[in-house]
C-alpha cells in the first residue's frame, strides 16, 4: 500500500508547548547546503518532538528505500530491477547517511530516476506508434502494488504496451457506450482513431510533467518518506504546500468544496465540504481517486503524477462554470462527475437545528447538525464559532420543548479541540472530557469550564466512518459518562493524535540565505479518554451500529500506513447527575434496532452493496479486448444499478423550523432555498429516521432494566 497523507487535523488553539531554547537547531556551518539544513533540522525536531519517534536503524532504512522509490514510481513503469539493485547496497544504511546528512542514496535514486523519465519518454514514443489489436486478450493490472518492477527494458517496454494498451481500449469502449445512449450511430476506426490522438495527448503531457520534475521536487518526496515514517500525519511542507494547508484548514475552497491530498501518482477525495458544490451535486465521496479532470468542452485531462498543487489549479475556476472530475470509486468503478462551480454558501457548513416527528408519534424530537468544529483561524474572538453556535442552537430548541435531541456529527472531520471541550459542557455538569499526552509527560486532563448544562434531556449522537478528531473527543466523553447513546457504522474514523505545525524559519538559527525553509508538522500529542482508553484507530464503537457502504470494508485511520498504534492510560474519576442511559437500557435499544433493520428492505439492500463494494474493491484487473472489457463494465454496471438511488423520501417523517428561525429564513429567498434542500436531505435519510425511532424507543423504554 502506498504511502498516504491526510489533512485532516484537530487545531490545537490553546495547547501551545513549551521548548527550551537548547530545542533549537543550530546548523553545522555557513557552508551547509539547504538539502543539509533541511533533513538535519527535520530529523532533529522529529526525534525530540514526536509522540513516539521511530529509531533510526537498520529497519527504518529499508523503509525508507522501499517507500521512496515508491513515491518515486508509484505504478512501476519507470525503473526497472536492475536499477533498483544499483541502489540495494543502500538499503540497510540509509540511517547512517540521514544521521551523517549525507546523500548518495538520494543522489543516485535522483539520477537514476532522471534518466528513467527521459528512457520512459522515448519507449513511449515507440509503443504509441504500434499498432494495438484491441479485440485481444489478456488483462491489464490497475494496482501497482501487485506487481514487481520491470526486470528489464524489455518488460519495462512491454508494460508499457499494456498500459497505452488499457489506456486506449477504455477511451474507445466510453465512446462506444456514450454514443450508443444517445442513440447515435459511430464508426469504430474513428473512434480508434480519436482515442489514439486524446491517449497519446494525454500521457505526453504528463511524461513531460514527470521529466520536468527537478531534484528538488524529488528531495522532497525523500523528506516526506522520513517524515511520514513516523505516522501518516507528520510531514514537511515547503513554503507553498503550507499556504495551500491553510487555505484547506481555512475552509477557502477549491473551486468544487472539496479537500485533498495525493495517494501515489493521484490526488484523493479526503472530503466533502458541506455546503460546497460537490456536496450539492451529490455524487463525488471521500476515498474518491481523482484521475482526469476536464474543463467545459475540452477534453479530459490525466492528473496522474501530478503535483496536489497543479491538480488544484485545473479544479479551480470561475463561478458558474463546469469542470468534470473522472473518479475511481472504492470499488474500483470509474465514472465522470460533472460539477458546476460555485462560491461556497457559508451558512450550510454552520449548525443548524430542526424538529423532527415520527406520523403517529407525539414526541418532538430535536435534530441538530454540526458539519464542523468551526471557528475563525485568523481572529478566534471574531467570527462565527461552533461553540456559541450549538450553545444558541440548544437554547433555541429547548424553547421548542423537544422531548429529546438528536445531535448529528456525521462526516464531521473536527477541528477546534477548545471548542469540543466546551461543547461537552453543554451536556454534562463540571467534569473532564479527554486527556492529552506529551511524549515524556503526564496526561493533561481538560474539563469542560461551562457553568451550566444547556441541554439536559435524553441525547443520541450520530456519528459515522469520517467523523473524526474532535468529533470522536465528543461522542467518546458523552458515552463514558452514559450520557449520550452513540448510533452509526461500524465505528467513527480513528484518529487520536495531535499535530503542530513548527516554521523551520524560526527553529533554526542562521542560515538565513537558505529561507525559507518551510515548515514541519509533527504529532506531539495522544488523545486518551476519560476511560483511559485512546480513539487512535479504534475510534470511538457506537452503542447501536446502523450498517452503511463501508460495513464490510476498512476506512479511516486503520487504512493508513504507519499509523501510529492504539494505547491506554490510567482513567480519570469521573461522574455527573444529568440524564443518562445504563446498559441494560442500550441492550434493550440494540435489540429492537437490530430486529427492523433486518426486516427492513432497504438496509438488506445496504449490506448486499457494502457486500459488493468489498468484493469489487481488491477487483483491480481489467480485461484488454473491447468486448470482453464492454462485458466487464456492462455486469458491473448491473450490478451496481440495483443499489443505484436507493434512498427515497420517507413521508413518515415530519420535519419543521424552529419558530426562533422562522423570519431569518424567509428574509431571503436564498435561504429558503437552502432551507428547503435541507429538509429533502432529512427527508430522505433513512440512517436519521432510524434514529429516529431508536429516539422514540428511548423515551418510551427508559424505565426498562
Amino acid at each position: 500500500m502506498n504511502l498516504k497523507n491526510i489533512y485532516l487535523s484537530v487545531a490545537v488553539i490553546g495547547l501551545s508547548l513549551f521548548f527550551l531554547s537548547s530545542q533549537i537547531f543550530s546548523g553545522s556551518g555557513s557552508s551547509s547546503t539547504k538539502e543539509e539544513v533541511l533533513l538535519r533540522s527535520i530529523v532533529t525536531h522529529i526525534d525530540r518532538l514526536h509522540f513516539e519517534p521511530r529509531e533510526f536503524n537498520e529497519e527504518f532504512s529499508t523503509l525508507v528505500f522501499n517507500e521512496f522509490l515508491n513515491g518515486l514510481d508509484a505504478n512501476k513503469r519507470f525503473l526497472t530491477q536492475n536499477e533498483i539493485e544499483q541502489l540495494r547496497s543502500f538499503e540497510n544504511r540509509i540511517h547512517l547517511e540521514i544521521r551523517n546528512t549525507t546523500f548518495e542514496f538520494f543522489e543516485l535514486a535522483d539520477e537514476l530516476m532522471s534518466k528513467s523519465a527521459k528512457r520512459a519518454y522515448k519507449i513511449f514514443e515507440e509503443v504509441i506508434q504500434m499498432d494495438f489489436d484491441l479485440n485481444a486478450e489478456g488483462y491489464f493490472e490497475l494496482d501497482a502494488d501487485k506487481i514487481e518492477f520491470a526486470a528489464n527494458k524489455i518488460e519495462l517496454k512491454e508494460r508499457w504496451q499494456r498500459y497505452i494498451h488499457f489506456q486506449l481500449v477504455d477511451d474507445v469502449v466510453r465512446q462506444i457506450n456514450r454514443a450508443e445512449e444517445k442513440e447515435e450511430d459511430y464508426d469504430l476506426d474513428k473512434l480508434v482513431s480519436e482515442s489514439r490522438e486524446k491517449v497519446e495527448e494525454r500521457i505526453r503531457t504528463w511524461l513531460d510533467r514527470i521529466k520536468k520534475m527537478d531534484s528538488e521536487s524529488r528531495f522532497n518526496i525523500y523528506l516526506n518518506t522520513i517524515s511520514n515514517l513516523q505516522d501518516p500525519h507528520t510531514g514537511y511542507f515547503k513554503p507553498k504546500d503550507k499556504q495551500d494547508f491553510d487555505m484547506r484548514m481555512s475552509n477557502q475552497l477549491e473551486g468544487i468544496g472539496a479537500r485533498l491530498t495525493t495517494e501515489g501518482e493521484h490526488v484523493k477525495i479526503v472530503s466533502i465540504v458541506p455546503g460546497g458544490p460537490a456536496w450539492k451535486q451529490g455524487e463525488l465521496e471521500p476515498n474518491d481517486l481523482i484521475l482526469k479532470v476536464a474543463q467545459e468542452d475540452e477534453e479530459p485531462v490525466d492528473i496522474s503524477g501530478w503535483s496536489l498543487d497543479d491538480v488544484v489549479s485545473i479544479i479551480r475556476g470561475p463561478k458558474g462554470t463546469k469542470v468534470t472530475i473522472t473518479v475511481r470509486k472504492i470499488d474500483n468503478k470509474v465514472v465522470d462527475i460533472e460539477i458546476t462551480r460555485d462560491v461556497v454558501v457559508f451558512e450550510e457548513g454552520y449548525a443548524r437545528s430542526a424538529i423532527l416527528q415520527k406520523e403517529g408519534k407525539d414526541t418532538r424530537i430535536g435534530y441538530l447538525n454540526l458539519p464542523s468544529f468551526y471557528f475563525n483561524i485568523g481572529n478566534a474572538s471574531e467570527g462565527r464559532n461552533s461553540k456559541d453556535d450549538v450553545k444558541a442552537e440548544l437554547k433555541k430548541l429547548n424553547e421548542e420543548n423537544i422531548d429529546g435531541l438528536i445531535f448529528d456529527l456525521r462526516n464531521n472531520g473536527g477541528g477546534s479541540l477548545n471548542d469540543v471541550v466546551d461543547m461537552s459542557g453543554f451536556f454534562i455538569e463540571e467534569g473532564p472530557v479527554v486527556q492529552v499526552k506529551a511524549r515524556a509527560s503526564e496526561p493533561q486532563v481538560l474539563s469542560n469550564r461551562e457553568n451550566e448544562v444547556v441541554y439536559s434531556g435524553p441525547l443520541v449522537i450520530m456519528v459515522n466512518s469520517f467523523s473524526a478528531s474532535a468529533s470522536e473527543i465528543l461522542a467518546a466523553a458523552l458515552q463514558d459518562y452514559g450520557r449520550a447513546i452513540i448510533v452509526g457504522g461500524n465505528s467513527t474514523f480513528g484518529k487520536g493524535t495531535v499535530q503542530r505545525f513548527y516554521n523551520l524559519d524560526r527553529m533554526v538559527r542562521g542560515h538565513n540565505e537558505l529561507k525559507p525553509l518551510g515548515e514541519l508538522k509533527v504529532t506531539t500529542q495522544k488523545f486518551y479518554r476519560i476511560n483511559g482508553g485512546s480513539t487512535q484507530l479504534k475510534g470511538v464503537r457506537p452503542d447501536i451500529v446502523i450498517p452503511d457502504n463501508f460495513h464490510f470494508v476498512t476506512v479511516g485511520e486503520n487504512d493508513y500506513d504507519f499509523a501510529m498504534e492504539w494505547s491506554e492510560i490510567q482513567a480519570v474519576d469521573f461522574s455527573q447527575n444529568v440524564w443518562e442511559v445504563d446498559d441494560n437500557l442500550i441492550h434493550w435499544l440494540r435489540k429492537r434496532s437490530e430486529d427492523r433493520i433486518s426486516e427492513d428492505e432497504l438496509f438488506t439492500k445496504v449490506l448486499a452493496n457494502a457486500d459488493r463494494l468489498k468484493r469489487m474493491r481488491n477487483h483491480s484487473v481489467r480485461p484488454l479486448g473491447i468486448e470482453t472489457y464492454r462485458e466487464f463494465l456492462r455486469e458491473r454496471e448491473e450490478e451496481a444499478e440495483q443499489f443505484r438511488d436507493m434512498f427515497h423520501p420517507i413521508e413518515s417523517i415530519h420535519i419543521s423550523n424552529i419558530e426562533a428561525d422562522l423570519e431569518f429564513i424567509h428574509s431571503d429567498s436564498s435561504r429558503i432555498a437552502r432551507n428547503e434542500s435541507f429538509f429533502e436531505n432529512i427527508q430522505k435519510d433513512a440512517y436519521i429516521f432510524e434514529t429516529i425511532q431508536i429516539m422514540n424507543d428511548l423515551l418510551n423504554g427508559s424505565e426498562v432494566k
